[in-house]
This record gives structure tokens, sequence and C-alpha cells, in this order.
């Protein structure tokens, strides 16, 4: 093989068929092994760390998917290309009611009891079968897209060693003060059977619900026939009213109706009474109501009245804009709760785990409490306390998994305590950046409002809540370690250990003082799983302590916009309370993906393509792109439509094709000898584009620097432009001819742009630096293992250069508007230009006559105004008029730049390469012989063409 031969450039092809060079790319990763050839590359150099929280792999991927992953990987691609060293771990969320649903509907289970009947040994088989049962397609998916991840470390929350970390976490709360059992009224899923946080709350949002709302009469002592007028849409917790609350300040009136005497607010006399005859017997403050008593609705548990029950109280959170401005307080209000436990009222619950009254209220024993609601509004009838009743939507929080309503209950639970916590958790959040910025003020309110984390769930398949209680003395141990609950028991537990229900739970010992130490029923939040993943991952403090230490806190992490209540809080709270520290530095958001109507994607309404379609008839590289351009990297809103990567395909990619197909092209025909570095040229336009090149290059590492990803990938299309559409257009004579100069400089751009562009779409830009033989030149297998050239800081001469090409543009951009306009082409030349400037940040200096005189095709320019009126366009720079007379000379002219078009038209028609020669006969017209005899030369040096000779009509034979 001869030299020349050996440094061909291998072609592209005519076009670009994205799907199908991914496909090479990806199966070169794989002979090469990229992932520990990029380890090796950077081996000993200095670390970055980003974290990968842990995702559940119960269904297949979807766009949300696409987006987190690409937004994961982009950034550990650019540190990587900064020369830093980067693991690229990534985990599964394994435990918690996500899977243990699934696993219910699979197995037709409606409620905790199947579950149990069923056998939780079994059934947790079950789940950890489901949960990786998607795995191998999630992998699939991530590589399709151009993720490298390190699946050879990857982490699982439902490893013994995963579990033993947490253990560790829990007894270091415990000890820390910050681990308790308390009895709360909170959110509860009678679906699930188990408690939620306020995150898990806040995730399931809300949903409008139909309940019956009542407006109900409760009887005043010491007054005759007097009833204060309560309304609620939760009937069913009426059979525990425990107090009354009003406003202190609130203006209350006394009303005499049908003869009884009712009492309310006054501002709401109009909602409540409507067109009822009524006399307005007294006006009063709420503080003047305070201390009365009444008669219970229901006499359950009237023993109350001796803890200061059935008595008006003040509630700040009383208000008129909704029923009668007095609320009904029981054991299933958060805000009822607080009063109760002031005032020293203990609390009950006569509703069961699935929701159902038991005996405590026998008149309504087994009924479901949503059924209940039907009944208690007929008791009250019958009682005669039933004042209004009628259906009324609302909004109700949802389970985020069942979509079923929750109610709130008193559960006796285990907190972490928040609150103990919060000014230090406040004050980390000031070190932690956040992209958008409203995101981070967003988080910071979330903390501020944050109430104590009900951790315990009587759940099956989850971590288990290491602590065994003594059955006689209530003494608590604590297994911080499999060695610990090992001494504590007296057991030798074995390497296989496995610390999920029902096997923990079968570890009991006797207390040589009494009585048997056996575990707590509860596994833990799923969410503090994932919250735990930083020092969990690695097994921590068991081993890999100093690796820890060392990759905590993360410089980066990112997530959907949900993530601010769930896995950023979770793993926030656990940071600072075990190292005192937050344990990530950066925090982009992710926004929402909706269809081409704004609209979230819904698989029920299919109103997007599936995943696997977009890869496979666009690629995945321009599924990032089209996703890193938008503003869902910075939190907000996004469309998303065929239509719109369409338009993305021709605006940015069928353009950075085609300009290294032509590069390709000429290098080959000019035996072009390719080298590495920086080239010099004293071309005006070579200066240029490696100005706009160093430009590029600086603004989009300033913002990866930042985490503005969207910022920096939006410098790569009008670079392409610029390329495309001005230098290599203003250049290709030079090219075509194998300027030296000239390749040398569009070799090096489009090296350095194949670097740039690397983190963006990696595949791509792996398969155009194979193209460009720089492997061979440089010794690298890979693009992604180049180091990003560090510019410095334009020089003056730079800027100014890239303002005057701003400036040229502009004016050519005006002129070949008024051609538009007029109607005429580029191809006719025009006698003059005239070009007066309209702003002081243009110098007549500035201009670069030579270059606008051949873009708009006039013989002259003209720096001021006409005489005489003639076509013109401006902006706020420029004002331009073009001459629109055209000489005899001026429309010959015009005819031969016409032929060219012609000839090129039918070389490329006839698949000719660029160095064939041909023969050309053009239509005998007076026009064309007179072209030929004044241009004649120059129509052949442009055609490539040996000889014109008249013909019938156009046509071009190879020679």
């Amino acid at each position: 093989m001869t030299e020349e031969m050996k440094n061909k450039f291998k072609e592209l092809e005519p076009v670009l068929e994205l799907p199908k060079l991914e496909s090479g790319v990806l199966k070169y990763w794989n002979e090469i092994d990229i992932l520990n050839y990029t380890y090796k590359q950077r081996e000993g150099s200095e670390e970055k760390v980003y974290y990968d929280g842990p995702i559940t792999a119960n269904g297949l991927p979807h766009y949300g998917h696409a987006i987190t992953w690409t937004m994961k990987d982009i950034i550990p691609r650019f540190w990587t290309m900064q020369g830093y060293y980067v693991a690229r771990n990534m985990g599964w969320d394994c435990q918690g009611i996500p899977v243990e649903y699934e696993v219910e509907k699979k197995l037709g289970f409606k409620n905790k009891h199947e579950v149990e009947e069923y056998g939780i040994e079994k059934f947790n088989d079950q789940c950890k079968e489901s949960v990786l049962k998607y795995r191998t397609a999630m992998i699939e998916y991530e590589q399709r897209l151009g993720r490298l991840i390190d699946h050879n470390s990857e982490y699982a929350t439902m490893e013994p060693k995963y579990i033993e970390s947490m253990w560790w976490a829990l007894k270091e709360l415990y000890n820390k003060g910050l681990l308790y059992e308390g009895h709360k009224v909170v959110a509860y899923s009678t679906r699930s059977g188990m408690t939620l946080s306020t995150h898990e709350v806040a995730e399931g949002g809300y949903g409008e619900i139909v309940d019956p709302a009542v407006t109900v009469k409760f009887r005043l002592i010491g007054e005759e026939n007097t009833f204060i007028l309560a309304w609620t849409t939760t009937p069913w917790t009426l059979p525990g009213n425990l107090l009354l609350a009003v406003r202190n300040d609130i203006s209350y009136v006394k009303v005499e109706l049908n003869n009884e005497f009712l009492i309310l607010a006054e501002e709401t006399i109009e909602n409540v009474l409507g067109d009822e005859k009524y006399e307005i017997i007294g006006k009063f403050k709420g503080s003047d109501l305070v201390g009365r008593t009444y008669v219970p609705l229901f006499d359950n548990f009237v023993d109350k009245k001796e803890q200061g029950a059935f008595v008006v109280v003040h509630g700040n959170h009383v208000n008129t804009e909704e029923g009668t401005g007095i609320v009904h307080l029981a054991p299933y209000g958060m805000e009822d709760f607080d009063i109760l436990m002031d005032l020293g009222i203990t609390l009950f619950d006569y509703l069961d785990e699935e929701g159902t009254f038991n005996s405590s209220v026998p008149e309504l024993e087994g009924l479901f409490y949503k059924k209940a609601n039907i009944k208690i509004v007929e008791l009250l009838a019958e009682k005669g306390l039933m004042f209004k009743h009628e259906d009324y939507p609302h909004q109700m929080p949802l389970d985020y998994r069942t979509k079923t309503p929750l109610i709130y209950k008193p559960i006796k639970s285990w907190y972490v305590n928040v609150e103990k916590i919060k000014g230090k958790l406040l004050e980390e959040t000031g070190k932690v950046k956040f992209v958008p910025e409203s995101e981070g003020k967003r988080f910071r309110a979330w903390i501020e409002k944050a109430r104590d984390w009900s951790l315990s769930r009587k759940r099956f398949w989850g971590t288990p809540l290491p602590l065994w209680i003594n059955d006689k003395t209530a003494e608590i141990k604590f297994a911080g370690s499999f060695a610990e609950l090992s001494e504590l028991s007296g057991k030798d537990l074995g390497n296989e250990f496995d610390p999920h229900k029902p096997y923990v739970d079968e570890i009991t010992w006797e207390d040589p003082n009494g009585g048997t130490y056996r575990r707590v029923p509860e596994v833990i939040d799923v969410w503090f799983d994932s919250g735990a993943m930083p020092f969990a991952q690695h097994h921590y403090p068991f081993e890999n302590k100093e690796l820890f230490e060392k990759r905590y806190p993360a410089d980066y992490i990112s997530e959907g916009d949900d993530q601010i209540r769930l896995w950023f809080y979770t793993m926030f709270v656990l940071g600072v309370s075990l190292f005192d520290k937050t344990p990530y530095k950066n925090v982009v958001v992710i926004g929402m993906l909706g269809d081409e109507n704004g609209k979230k994607m819904s698989k029920s309404k299919g109103n997007y393509p599936p995943i696997e379609e977009v890869f496979n008839d666009y690629g995945s590289d321009m599924l990032r792109y089209f996703l890193l351009i938008s503003p869902i990297v910075r939190g907000e809103a996004a469309r998303f439509s065929y239509d719109l990567l369409t338009e993305t395909k021709k605006e940015y990619f069928t353009m950075l094709w085609n300009s290294y197909k032509y590069f390709i092209t000429y290098a080959n025909a000019n035996n072009y000898q390719p080298s590495l570095g920086m080239p010099e040229s004293d071309n005006l336009l070579d200066q240029w584009i490696l100005a706009r090149l160093k430009q590029t290059s600086r603004v989009m590492s300033e913002n990866f620097d930042k985490y503005y990803v969207m910022d920096a990938a939006r410098q790569l299309r009008p670079f392409v432009s610029d390329l495309s559409t001005w230098y290599i257009r203003r250049s290709r004579d030079r090219i075509s001819e194998g300027d030296k100069q000239a390749l040398d400089v569009l070799y090096y751009v489009l090296i350095e742009f194949a670097k740039l562009s690397a983190p963006v779409t990696p595949l791509l830009s792996e398969a155009l630096y194979e193209h460009l033989n720089v492997r061979e030149l440089s010794g690298l297998k890979s693009v992604h293992v180049e180091k990003l050239t560090e510019y410095g800081e334009l020089s003056k001469d730079e800027i100014t250069l890239i303002k005057q090409m701003e400036f040229t543009r502009q004016i050519v951009s005006l002129t070949l508007a008024i051609r538009s306009a007029e109607g005429i082409k580029v191809r006719q030349p025009l006698q003059t230009l005239y070009i007066r400037s309209q702003s002081k940040i243009f110098a007549e200096k500035d201009l670069m006559v030579e270059i606008i005189r051949d873009e708009v095709n006039v013989k002259d320019i003209v720096l001021g105004e006409p005489t005489g009126e003639i076509p013109f366009m401006e902006d706020a720079n420029f004002k331009v008029w073009l001459n629109m007379d055209i000489s005899k000379e001026l429309q010959i002219q015009g005819v031969a730049r016409e032929m060219v078009r012609t000839i090129q038209a039918l070389r490329k028609k006839n698949n000719l390469r660029v160095e064939d020669t041909v023969s050309v006969k053009y239509e005998d017209t007076p026009e064309n012989r007179k072209a030929v005899e004044m241009f004649g030369e120059d129509i052949k040096n442009k055609g490539s063409a040996v000889s014109l000779e008249p013909g019938e009509e156009f046509s071009v034979v190879k020679v």
C-alpha cells in the first residue's frame, strides 16, 4: 500500500444515516472496551464525582429516562475530556411499595392481609425476582443512548451489604437523638396499609374526589335550643369529634331559624343559610365562644371529657373561606393533632389498617370509612343534628403509587427528627448551587416547612428497622451491623445472611433478667434507601472508608424536578445528619417533557412515539441533542414531536455531515496529507473561523463549568452554520483547488469540533473523529479520551475580526433581502451597492468590501447614500440601497453564472466525482453563445470542463 493510499480519508455516505452509524460506533466501543480504556487513560488524574441515584427497573425505559441518563452522561464526558478521572457507577432501587405494588397486581392481591395469607417469604421472593425484570432492557437503552456506565460496579439497594450500611446509619441517627418513636397524625394509604412521609405525599399530588360535605349541629350546653354549626367533608371523622375550633378575632353571630338558635361566622351566613328566613340575635368575637362546652354527637368516647374534650377552643387555622368558620377537631387531622396534644387529650383510632371501622364504634363496625359516610349522615339526621348535606368535589392527596385517596390517621411510628437539625440543613443549602436558581429557593422552602420524617412502614419488602425490643421491659437494642446483631443474639448469622423479612424476624433472644427481644415489625421508607446511596454503595463504614471520604460530597447530581422533595431531600437530610455537610455541590433540575402540544406524555393517550422508534428512525444522538438544547435541562417544560426532530436534523446534523463530507471529498481529491496542531494562516476567513472556534470552545466550557448545559449545547448549531454557510462556502475555491492553508485550517477545525461536540453527541462525534484519521495520528482510540483544547482569552484582533465579519454578514443579509423582494437572483450581477452606517459601533474600517462584493454579486460598493430613489433595506446598524439597472454586459455575465449552475447540477445528477472532467454541450441560444464568448474560461474552470460546444440542450460527458 502506498503512502498516498494509506492516508486517504474514508469517504462518508452521501446522506447521514445516523442509526446505522451509531450501531457501528457501539460495536467499536465494545471491541475496545471503551469504559476501561477511558479509566486507564485517566488513571492517577484528579477525580470528579457525580452520584447516580438508584433507578427502579420495573418497566421499560421512556423519555424521562432518556433525558435523565443524558444529563448524567454529558457532564462526566465533559470532565473526562478536561482530564479528570470519573467513576461511572450506577445503582438499582430494589425495595419498597413500588415493587410490592407491582407484585400485588401480578398476584391479584388487593390488601396486606392477602399478602400475609400468601406468605411473606414467597411474596418477597416474588419481589426479588421482579425487581430486575427490566434490567437488561434498561442497560440496552442506556448503551443505545450512548451513555457510558460501569455495570460491573453497580449497586443494588436490596443487597445485604447495602442494607448493613443503612443499619449503621439508622443506629447513628438513634445515637445522635435523631431517631425516635412517636404517636402522630400522618398521611396514610388504606390501599397500601402504610404511612407516607411528607415527601411521598408531595410526590402523589392531588386528585379531585367527590365527598359528602355536611354542616352539623352541635348542641351548646347552657343555652336552650342553641347549636354551633360546623362543616366537614369527612363525615367519617365525626364519631371521633373531641373539640370545636373558632378563631379569636373572627366575628360570629347567633341567628334564629325555625325556632332554633344557630351560631356561625358572620361572613359565612350567605353561603350557609342562603335564602332562609333568619334573624340575627347577637354578634360576638370567637374569643367569647372559647371555653363553652357542647354535647358530643356520639357517646363512644365521652370519657375524653375528663381530659378536657367537648369544648370550644381557639385555632389559628380556622378561616371563613369555606364552611361555617367553625372547625370540628378529631384525631384525624394534623392541625387537630397539634391542638389535642397541647391540651393533653390522648389519641385513639377507630379505623383498622384497611380503613374499616373497628368495634370501638359498634354502629359502624366493619364499614369502610368511605361507606361509613352515608351511614353517619343517616344517624345524625335521625338525631336531628344534620343541618345540610351536599356532594362536594374537592382536591385530596393521593397515594403516589396506587393513586387512591390518602387519609390522615394517628399512627405510632419511628421518625427522623428533622426539626432538630433544621438550622444546619438550612445553613448547608447555601453551599449548594441549583440550576436553575429558582429550584434552590424551592428546595430551601421545602426544608423550611419540613416536618419530622415518618420513617417506619408496616410492609414487607424493604430494609428492616434493626430494633429489637424486650417484650417485658421494653428495653431497646439497636443493631448497627450484622456482627452486632450476631453478638446481641448469640447466633452465628453466617456469610449468606439475608436481612429481609421474614428471616430477620426469626432472630430473637432471651434476656437473662426476663423477657424476649423481638424485632419491631416495620421496614423503613424506601426513600431512605436511595438517600443512603453516597455511603451505602461503598458498604461504608465497613469497607472503602477512604474511597467514600474521597467521593463525598458529589460535585454534581441531576434528576427531575420532583426529586426536590424526594431523592435530593432524603439524601440531603441523611448527608447533613450523618456527616455534618451537604452530600452534593451542584444540582441540575430537569423539567417536564410534553407532547407537541405541551401536554404530559401519556402511554394510554399514545401522544408520543415509542423511544425505540426514535432511535431507529432518527438516532439516539439526535434525541440527545434535541433534549440538551431544550429548556428542559434548566428545569422548564419542553415539547417533543417528529417535526421538531426533523427540523433539528436539517438545521444541524445534515449541515454538519455535509461539512465533513465536503472536506473529505476535496482532501482525497488533492491527496491532502494531514498533521495535528494549530495551523497558521494569513487568510482573513481562516483567521475568522479559528477565532470563532476559539470563542465557541470558551463559551461552551464556561457554561459547562457552570452546569448551564443548554447554553453550552446551543453553541454548536450557530458554529456549524458559520462553518458551512459562510466559511466553507466562501473558501470553496481554495479548498477544491487543494490550498494547503485552507485544508489545514478546515481539518483542524473539524477535529476540534468533533471534540467539542463529543459530550453532546458522543456517537456521531466518535464516527467523525474516525473518518478524519485522527486515531492514527494521535495514537488515541477514541475522541472521548482527547483533552479539550484550553484556549486563552480572545485577543483584541480576534474580537475585532469577529465583529467585522458579523457586520459584513448583516450587510449581505440586507442586500440579499432586496434581491429577493425584487425577484433578482444572486447569480445576476448588479452594478452598485450603497451602504450607510446607522450605528456608532460600526466604522468604515470594519467593512470587508471584497467579501460583500462577492457575496451579493455587485461591481461597485459606495459608502454613502445614492441620488434618486432605489430599493433599500435597513436594520438598527445599516441601511443599504441596491441599483437594479442591468446593463447588457451584466445580463450576459448572469447567463454565464446560470450556465455554471446547470453544469454543476448535471455533474451531480451523473454522480461525477470532483476530480472528474467533462465535455459540455450547451443549449445553442444567442445569450449562451455570447456568455461562452465572453466568459468561457471561467465557465470551464468552475464546471471542470475541457470543452464547451453548442447543441440542442445541456449535457455533460465524462472524459
